[in-house]
């Protein structure tokens, strides 16, 4: 059995070049939710993989990088404009388990 985790990865990357690097690589594994914040949903091999490549990019000394593991059913809220791309529809914790 395969356990699949949400991870939430974002950064905060001083250098245009390492930003959209850092960009690329996360959205070829991962779902934009905000500017520079992501959904990862995988294995924690999944995760490290993606953990790896980012560290490769940035600048441990001038830049931020975080991945943050969501506890499984966790609540979650959000407040504002959606920040999803157009076509893709929410369907995870949000609404199973909003919180009213």
């Amino acid at each position: 059995t395969v356990i699949m985790t949400e991870y939430v990865f974002c950064y905060d990357i001083s250098d245009a070049k390492r930003l959209r690097k850092a960009a690329k690589i996360l959205q070829g594994q991962a779902l934009r939710i905000q500017k520079s914040v992501y959904l990862l949903v995988g294995t924690p091999t999944t995760m490290r993989r993606c953990w790896q490549q980012l560290s490769d990019c940035v600048d441990a000394q001038k830049d931020d990088l975080c991945c943050y593991t969501i506890p499984v059913r966790s609540p979650m809220q959000s407040l504002g404009a959606n920040v999803l791309q157009e076509g893709i529809v929410w369907s995870g914790l949000m609404e199973k388990h909003k919180i009213r």
